[in-house]
């Protein structure tokens, strides 16, 4: 039963209270989110996407799940802060979901059938963009010289492989603790903000260590980049225009 949401992340929750207050009173979400959040979903207006229970942390997972459709709800505290976080629709009733394979495995197998696959490629691509993954981040007592993380700020795992840079991403915790074989600290990234912010020669590494791994080269990420943007043109075009 998927949701999708958008948040605002900031360290405190008197800031986030603040926020709220702003929101209620006539700030539009998506420009506070912009302009506050801490998440690197804040660049697409705190939007997370379409996801299932269990792909957020505890405490983000229940506040949606549970929480009222468009309604603010928070602050609400995790491991990363405090969030703002505005459901803006809930799959309830499992018949009334968005048609699409029924994971983003599925899809991935049937692109590997296929590749040339037109049908199998918007499938597979559409469901990476509208998927959260979980991005494993640094740790800043791993971070070398005297390179200092700001406050709030995070840094993406970067791994390199055969002369190559990847930045690691999963689809499920689980996965993610199969891969590095521990609890690691992580953060929820929507593919399409993860699509349109990973620039070369930066590759991608989709759930290493599973049967449904895949490496995205720069090429096919800038054409990604290439459709988030056109589709968040289209939407501004249609927002001027309504």
């Amino acid at each position: 039963m998927p949701a999708t949401a958008r948040h605002i992340l900031v360290d405190t929750e008197d800031r986030c209270l603040q926020l709220k207050s702003e929101i209620e009173a006539g700030a539009d979400f998506a420009e506070v989110a912009k302009r506050e959040s801490s998440c690197p979903s804040g660049q697409e207006g705190g939007d997370l996407g379409t996801f299932h229970p269990g792909q957020m942390v505890p405490e983000f997972d229940q506040a949606v799940f549970t929480g009222e459709v468009n309604k603010l709800i928070g602050p609400v505290q995790t491991q990363f802060g405090f969030h703002l976080i505005e459901v803006t629709k809930r799959w309830d009733n499992p018949k009334a979901e968005p048609h699409q394979p029924k994971s983003l495995d599925q899809a991935l197998e049937t692109l590997r059938q296929d590749m040339n696959n037109a049908t199998g490629q918007s499938q597979f691509y559409d469901l990476f963009l509208n998927t959260t993954f979980c991005v494993p981040t640094l740790d800043p007592k791993d971070l070398e010289g005297d390179m200092k993380l700001e406050e709030g700020q995070v840094l993406p795992l970067i791994i390199e492989s055969e002369g190559n840079d990847y930045l690691m991403i999963f689809d499920s915790e689980e996965r993610l603790k199969g891969w590095a074989g521990t609890e690691t600290k992580w953060i929820g990234v929507p593919g399409h903000v993860i699509a349109s912010t990973t620039m070369p020669p930066l590759h991608i590494a989709m759930n290493v260590g599973s049967e449904y791994s895949k490496q995205f080269l720069p090429d096919e990420i800038a054409w990604l980049r290439e459709v988030v943007e056109r589709c968040n043109q289209e939407a501004g075009e249609q927002q001027q225009a309504g």
